[in-house]
């Protein structure tokens, strides 16, 4: 077994995913590596803005550290997310994310 410590996490810079009129960054910060039950882990941040659709791949839960964040599913019901919320995402869900004002997450994501 091995031990492997991410030093200040939720203050890395994370990347901007560059969307137009979306305020939004990510970054994973480890991945388990196990081919057969792979699990990667990181963290998101949503800023006032355009809303940004997303389409999952695979199954994930997010946990709101810090601010607020809005997800709306493909028929329109609306999350509210504020700080200490977990949503769980499972594989083929179509969603769009955006915040009142900004949200920080942490994510484990079975990819």
């Amino acid at each position: 077994m091995s031990i492997r410590v991410f030093q200040a996490a939720t203050r890395q810079q994370l990347t901007d995913l560059k969307i137009p009129d979306t305020v939004a960054f990510l970054d994973d910060l480890g991945s388990s590596g196990n081919k057969s039950a792979p699990i990667t882990a990181g963290l998101f941040r949503m800023g006032q803005g355009q809303a940004m659709p997303y389409t999952y791949e695979f199954d994930e839960f997010k946990l709101v550290l810090e601010g607020d964040m809005t997800v709306t599913d493909e028929s329109g019901k609306v999350y509210e997310l504020t700080a200490g919320d977990l949503i769980q995402f499972s594989a083929g869900a179509k969603v769009s994310f955006s915040s009142r004002s900004s949200g920080l997450a942490f994510y484990v994501a079975q990819r």
